[in-house]
């Protein structure tokens, strides 16, 4: 597995923070698919959280859905956080929004009645722990559900990588490897205790006009290689040049336009409660 430079995610996530909604469209629509396992479960949520909130897309959709709850969030792009204090809905929550790493919430145990996460968990290393923390801060008979992406998103540009590097003879870096299944994420919930866990995988494909419309959207969200091994030097324009061409070559499509794979892995579970 890549080890993720954290310093590097932040910066980057900071970096785009502006362009990020129009980018995230995706991330919209998983995210309403996530709602929609609640089924009805969490009726009166009074405290809720949402980690790695970004600009707040998920966190306005949970505002509307819960208008009575306290709405907290966190991030640790101080950048996406200004941007969602910027929202209509949002604006009044303010205070309840705060800069934290995923891997050591900054809350009490016991605190939330639910915890959402959408496409963060992707960018941790310590992912025991990450779950551990959940865990701990929900109360008893808490639900956290969570989406992220797995091991065949992007498999188009991995496998045009791969080949570019073959061709060029480019050994510099390494592509960041999102080493999660829904196997393993479900691992993950059973191991930090949590019970009627479900993790289910779907893959969505998304259409872009080029290669480089793809990249650019994948920058504007500061989803940018984060591996502490990502490609740098010499041989870098010569080995994006080629990876372009192999991607439009092998996967292109009679309209000119190029697909991408999105592995969605989406998952939850249960904090037992006391009895």
């Amino acid at each position: 597995m890549s080890a993720i430079d954290k310093t590097f995610v932040k910066k980057s996530f900071n970096r785009h923070a502006q362009t990020y909604d129009q980018h995230a469209s995706l991330q919209g629509a998983l995210g309403n698919t996530l709602l929609q396992f609640l089924n009805g479960s969490v009726c009166a949520a009074a405290r809720i959280l949402d980690i790695g909130m970004g600009t707040g897309i998920m966190t306005t959709r949970l505002a509307e859905k819960y208008p009575a709850a306290h709405i907290h969030g966190c991030d640790i792009a101080t950048s996406m956080l200004a941007h969602a204090r910027r929202k209509d809905v949002l604006c009044l929550r303010k205070d309840f929004f705060i800069a934290a790493d995923t891997e050591f919430l900054p809350y009490r145990e016991d605190s939330f009645d639910l915890a959402f996460s959408g496409c963060t968990f992707q960018w941790l290393d310590e992912k025991e722990r990450a779950f551990r923390e959940v865990f701990r801060v929900l109360k008893p008979g808490g639900r956290f559900l969570c989406s992220l992406f797995g091991e065949k998103t992007f498999a188009e540009l991995k496998s045009s990588y791969d080949q570019a590097c073959r061709e060029t003879n480019y050994s510099r870096g390494e592509a960041l490897a999102l080493p999660w299944s829904e196997e393993s994420v479900f691992s993950l919930f059973e191991s930090a205790g949590f019970i009627r866990c479900f993790a289910s995988t779907n893959l969505v494909r998304e259409h872009y006009r080029s290669v480089k419309e793809l990249m650019r959207s994948i920058k504007g969200m500061g989803a940018q290689n984060a591996s502490l091994r990502r490609n740098k030097g010499l041989g870098m324009r010569a080995l994006w040049e080629r990876m372009i061409a192999v991607y439009e070559h092998e996967f292109g499509l009679p309209d000119g336009r190029v697909p991408a794979t999105y592995e969605v892995i989406m998952a939850g579970g249960l904090k037992p409660p006391t009895h």
